[in-house]
């Protein structure tokens, strides 16, 4: 109750030294500064004003705002006459380019809430009775100064008595973060991270610090934590972490054993880079007989896939927070939990078919699954659910309607934006129907893809008679068959018009069944056109008599080395070159079309055969095997043989004679020329020697 107080605290005061300028009127002393004045005390802002040196102020100012200024030097007795200071705010300033004089906050016996972050401060330099005469001091904030580096923090705060809230940058000192000296605060609740650089907490870390009850180590990347690092602190109730571990769960594991210690209520966890091999027990085993009620473990868990014999959450637990944690499943008893996030996770798979939920009845009154990659749920998702009152299921990929609504009968809100819907089916608008009569439903379907149609005809009246009841109608979007987009603002003319149209029904019916046959006419010849080549390539496969599956995996005994694809301009390099080098020099096979093609068969066969009886199919590309029909289909059918007859292996090796630019090949042959090697003929004695040697390397 204490660190609710504190919070309060200074959610009130933030408030009165906030921008907010209402009531607000010119300083009479400092036209620089804002005044307010309420029971006879001013309340001064002076922010971001560009003062560079603190002017003087009435003595009876409550609250004082210098945050977001130029302020490089504080003064002794800068503040001496502001008794009835309450809240000074120096936040955002300068004042750590200097040294603040040991005297510069005397006389400032009633302030409660002194705010020094975002300075330039460095904790080694502030006089070590800088403040001694804040006796009333109960709130101080020095985060995101400098890192105090070997300092004792406590030699500067012990003379605060009266402190309860503590906002500080902190560093390891020795396996020590704090020194004896602090154990004078025997107020202090609440302890919050600034600039932090702990990479290990132990049992001595807050040894003197046992009674705390609200820690906020957020802001610190710690890797290791030792059994009872905060099995002394019997009072603490908030604690918020910041992991930087990977591999082993040991370290998250240690933290939660420790919270049986404590009075735990809230818990926050995040960057937990550990995988959790069985989840959820080894996560909440530990919680269960403690006084938690919530638990926030964001952006950690990755879930190892072993199985758990623990899935009850602790019975006191009435929030949980699992988003972002990559969960592809997730299935706990939760009868008493009433509120479950697990936003950004991965669970669409998994909750198509099943539940998140073992226990009968739950007392859930807001879930939220959204961005969760969801296109169906199972029907009995949100059965025993009866005090359900919000269900956020946007950003995922729903196309309908189908799980079962109807017993939700304290359901409020019904959050379906940005998914992919286009119309509810009959039977979930009797549903909805239903429970509008008996509840406050209101449903949210902004940023969905909307039908004008015929076949929406009475989704859309529906939705015309209950506009009331659909959140930010006005926003909606909805489609026409000419794919035109039309706002909801005029809705209710654009469902009349809808009618108007749909009185055609039965010419339209005969269009748009003449649409579909030829649409269904054209997609048959795009397919027939655009997988042209691998039928072509199955047609003279099976005219083959050589045509057999070959698995990839058994070595073939093939024909020939290679078939050459050539056209009749390079046949003088085919005799001269490529026989002599290959056939003659390494006793390869070669198999050319003008020697080896068998007379009198159909040449589209002889290619065929030719293709399937090789190891390998080089293609000697020039402008004039571009230009071929017959070396172009031996391209196409080579490529179709690496994928349907020999399981996606490279058969074709392309051998470039020409120097060819890449706009001047055909698209599928650059796709394989950028995903394949090739290689290029060099024209010249020296690199032909290492062309042919890098031949046989591939052909053999």
């Amino acid at each position: 109750m204490r660190s609710v107080f504190l919070l309060f605290m200074y959610v009130v005061n933030s408030t009165i030294l906030s921008s907010n300028t209402t009531n607000y009127y010119p300083c009479r002393y400092n036209a620089l500064c804002r005044c307010k004045t309420t029971e006879g005390f001013l309340h001064i802002d002076c922010s971001f004003r560009k003062i560079s040196r603190i002017p003087h102020f009435p003595r009876n100012t409550r609250t004082l705002n210098l945050s977001n200024n130029y302020i490089t030097y504080i003064e002794k007795n800068t503040f001496h006459g502001l008794k009835n200071l309450t809240l000074l705010d120096l936040t955002a300033n300068k004042v750590g380019q200097v040294k603040i004089e040991p005297h510069a906050f005397n006389g400032l016996g009633h302030l409660r809430m002194l705010l020094l972050a975002n300075n330039s401060l460095s904790y080694n330099d502030l006089p070590e009775e800088l403040f001694t005469p804040l006796v009333s001091l109960v709130i101080l904030n020095l985060q995101f100064n400098t890192l105090p580096g070997n300092i004792a923090i406590g030699r500067i705060v012990s003379p605060l008595l009266n402190l309860e809230s503590l906002e500080f940058d902190i560093s390891n000192q020795s396996g020590h973060l704090f020194d004896r000296q602090i154990s004078s605060l025997h107020k202090l609740r609440k302890l919050v991270s600034g600039y932090c650089s702990i990479l290990m907490l132990d049992k001595f870390s807050f040894a003197y610090l046992q009674q705390l009850e609200h820690l906020d180590l957020s802001s610190c990347s710690i890797s290791k934590f030792r059994r009872c690092a905060f099995c002394t602190l019997r009072r603490l109730e908030f604690l918020s972490l910041n992991f930087h571990l990977r591999g082993k769960f040991g370290g998250i594991g240690n933290v939660l054993k420790d919270m049986k210690s404590t009075s735990i209520k809230s818990l926050k966890i995040r960057h937990l880079l550990c995988v959790v091999t069985k989840f959820p027990g080894d996560v909440f085993v530990h919680l269960y007989n403690t006084s938690i009620q919530f638990i926030e473990i964001t952006d950690s868990l990755r879930v190892g896939g072993g199985e758990s014999t623990f899935y009850k959450l602790p019975p006191s637990l009435q929030h949980l927070d699992l988003s972002n944690d990559t969960l592809i499943n997730f299935s706990l008893q939760m009868p008493f939990l009433t509120s479950l996030n697990v936003r950004y996770n991965s669970l669409g798979v998994f909750l198509a078919d099943h539940t998140y939920m073992n226990s009968p009845q739950t007392d859930l009154k807001i879930i939220d699954l959204s961005w969760n990659s969801i296109y169906h749920l199972v029907f009995s998702i949100f059965h025993g659910h009866s005090k359900l009152k919000r269900i956020d299921l946007s950003h995922n990929n729903l196309v309908d309607v189908t799980f079962d609504m109807s017993h939700l009968i304290n359901l409020r809100l019904l959050n379906l934006s940005h998914n992919s819907l286009s119309h509810f089916n009959d039977t979930t608008i009797d549903t909805i129907t239903n429970m509008f009569k008996n509840t406050e439903l209101k449903i949210d379907l902004t940023k969905n893809a909307l039908d004008c149609g015929c076949h929406t005809v009475n989704f859309l009246r529906w939705m015309l008679e209950y506009t009331d009841r659909f959140e930010r109608i006005e926003n909606y979007t909805c489609k026409f068959d000419t794919k035109d987009y039309v706002l909801f603002s005029d809705f209710k003319q654009t469902v009349q018009h809808i009618d108007k149209e749909c009185s055609k029904y039965t010419l339209i019916i005969a269009l748009v069944s003449a649409g579909i046959i030829a649409a269904i006419f054209v997609l048959c010849c795009g397919l027939i056109y655009r997988y042209r080549w691998t039928l072509r390539y199955m047609y003279y496969m099976t005219r083959s008599k050589y045509y057999r599956y070959k698995p990839v995996d058994v070595d073939e005994i093939y024909t020939y080395n290679a078939f050459v694809s050539y056209s009749d301009n390079e046949r003088d390099f085919i005799i001269n070159e490529c026989i002599p080098n290959l056939e003659e020099a390494f006793n390869m096979r070669l198999c050319l079309h003008q020697r080896d093609f068998l007379p009198g068969q159909d040449i589209t066969v002889n290619m065929t055969n030719a293709i399937h009886d090789s190891k390998r199919t080089v293609c000697v590309i020039t402008k004039a095997f571009l230009e071929s029909y017959f070396c172009m289909f031996e391209f196409n059918m080579a490529r179709m043989e690496g994928i349907y007859s020999r399981d996606g292996q490279n058969v074709l090796l392309l051998v470039f004679y020409d120097r060819i630019q890449p706009k001047e090949l055909p698209l599928m042959m650059l796709e394989l020329v950028q995903q394949q090697s090739y290689i290029e003929y060099p024209h010249d004695s020296a690199g032909n020697v290492l062309f042919w040697e890098k031949m046989k390397e591939v052909l053999i």
